[in-house]
């Protein structure tokens, strides 16, 4: 099975009622616990060899990156993140000299968000990986589906600086690599302010963490919405060192996409104010359900192309 293969397969095992709002095709799982408060739970692993290479990454990198993969899903659902579960397996003892800076790397990341580490489980394992379990609140959360035709689409920063940095690793040593590049790849940030912003003012129709690249995560907002999407390729924020191609199929932005009305562009414009960031706008959602990317005068169908576990 592919990624998605599996994750329709898992689908018929997943349970959602009036309790449980969400619990298929989202970055987080929705429980209600009552009119304005909605719990939201989500878990990311990162393996050794898969997500990352010791060669390039330090126990610090790991810790940040561990956290802000998460804390980058709550922010997806219009979240505050609250609680954390780690579990940690790995081939050989546990020791200060690796464990500390991963630890206070992940804790001042969690921190940073008034969120707390309170507990967790250690295996041993044939090869070194670490998962986190997150919960976190909100009142308002955002899903995937709502997005409607002539809505505008948003990413919240230049995308492919990431996907540059594993392009640029084959070819070069890491202290040649420019720091904005390792950055967005070792040590991103959480877009956990503008997404709560946007779940307060009630603005974003839709919304996902690029996590797995423009194109494919667009998509999955097109296909919970039932709607097709067109991108404006001389819109797109490509950031420097990356390519479109980066900036479209890379994936781990972890910059928010999100879709709003015509009527509330005005008050998104002040949101971008109030926390001093750039939004920009990449294309709009059309009834088609189809994926086009619009160079000049040309209208090209694509393929939602991104990562998949299984498949790349």
């Amino acid at each position: 099975m592919t990624e998605k293969e599996w994750l329709k397969y898992l689908k018929k095992y997943l349970i959602e009622n009036s309790c449980v709002i969400k619990s298929k095709n989202e970055d987080c799982a929705v429980i209600k616990l009552s009119k304005n408060k909605y719990l939201l739970f989500t878990t990311d692993a990162l393996v050794e060899k898969i997500h990352f290479h010791f060669s390039y990454t330090s126990f610090f990198d790991l810790g940040v990156k561990l956290a802000t993969s998460n804390l980058s899903d709550i922010a997806a659902m219009g979240g505050e993140p609250k609680w954390a579960l780690l579990t940690l397996g790995s081939p050989k003892p546990i020791d200060p000299s690796w464990i500390n800076p991963f630890m206070k790397a992940l804790t001042s990341t969690l921190k940073k968000f008034e969120t707390h580490l309170v507990g967790g489980d250690t295996v041993k394992s044939p090869f070194f990986f670490v998962n986190l379990v997150l919960i976190g609140e909100t009142k308002n959360p955002i899903l995937r589906k709502g997005a409607q035709p002539e809505e505008y689409i948003f990413v919240s920063r230049p995308l492919g600086e990431s996907s540059a940095f594993l392009r640029l690793i084959q070819k070069k040593s890491l202290k040649d690599i420019p720091e904005s590049v390792r950055q967005a790849h070792l040590r991103p940030e959480p877009e956990i302010l503008l997404g709560k912003e946007l779940s307060k003012q009630k603005l974003a129709t839709s919304m996902i963490d690029i996590s797995d690249g423009l194109l494919l995560d667009l998509w999955r907002i097109c296909e919970e919405s039932k709607v097709g999407a067109e991108l404006w390729e001389d819109k797109i924020p490509v950031s420097n060192f990356a390519t479109l191609e980066d900036a479209l199929s890379g994936g781990e932005d972890y910059a928010l996409l999100f879709t709003v009305k015509e009527r509330d562009l005005k008050k998104l414009e002040k949101i971008a104010k109030k926390i001093n960031r750039n939004l920009f706008k990449v294309g709009k959602i059309i009834k088609e359900k189809s994926l086009y990317l619009i160079k000049g005068t040309k209208k090209l169908k694509v393929k939602p192309k991104g990562f998949d576990h299984f498949k790349n």
